[in-house]
């Protein structure tokens, strides 16, 4: 019904439309990460009896698509299915792992990210930086992105790297240098802590 990423059917694009502003954007191999998981992500049964499933909730998201693929935003917004967390399931006293973050960090702070991560999308980490700029606290936080397809597969070079920077900046107060994750650009996001770009990325044909 849908296709495959790169093959869709005018269905499946609408689909990815949606899929792509849910992960962040037209983020460099956003397609790449899609494809390593996308029957899975299909067809993967949430528990609603689970710790996952009992916190997961789909009551702040605002679903957008592309306006050309002919689906109204809005009536989209109205009819998509709905979940809401159970009670306490966001318990910052009873389980802090699921509940909000804040963004009120004390110390400081070095995320790093794949563009292509679809199991845990980039978005979070632009989601973060809007807490902390609300919060007062974005100096205290410095983002990476990794230009690849996929879930946690950091070289060890990039590790190490973000590990002595981070020492270096709790020891002697130098603040590293990150990615601006809001950029309207996304395009250069990552170039410079991607040590081997990827065979698709586009950055190797420029």
């Amino acid at each position: 019904m849908l296709g495959e990423p790169d093959s869709y059917t005018a269905q499946g694009r609408r689909f990815d439309s949606v899929i792509k502003y849910l992960v962040g954007g037209d983020l460099p191999l956003r397609l790449q990460g899609l494809r390593q998981h996308y029957v899975t992500n299909l067809t993967f049964p949430v528990r609603m009896t689970e710790p996952l499933g009992r916190a997961g909730s789909t009551l702040h998201i605002r679903y957008r698509i592309d306006p050309e693929l002919g689906v109204d935003e809005d009536e989209l917004n109205r009819k998509i299915r709905r979940f809401a967390p159970a009670a306490g399931a966001r318990s910052r006293e009873a389980d802090p792992v699921f509940a909000e973050p804040t963004g009120r960090i004390t110390v400081p702070v070095l995320a790093i990210h794949e563009t292509g991560d679809i199991r845990v999308p980039f978005s979070l980490q632009q989601a973060y930086r809007r807490r902390t700029l609300a919060a007062g606290t974005s100096h205290l936080l410095v983002q990476r992105a990794v230009r690849w397809g996929g879930h946690c597969g950091f070289e060890g070079e990039v590790r190490e790297q973000a590990f002595d920077d981070l020492v270096a900046w709790i020891e002697r107060g130098v603040q590293p240098a990150g990615d601006d994750v809001l950029a309207a650009d996304l395009s250069k996001l990552g170039l410079r802590w991607t040590p081997i770009l990827h065979p698709d990325d586009p950055a190797r044909r420029r």
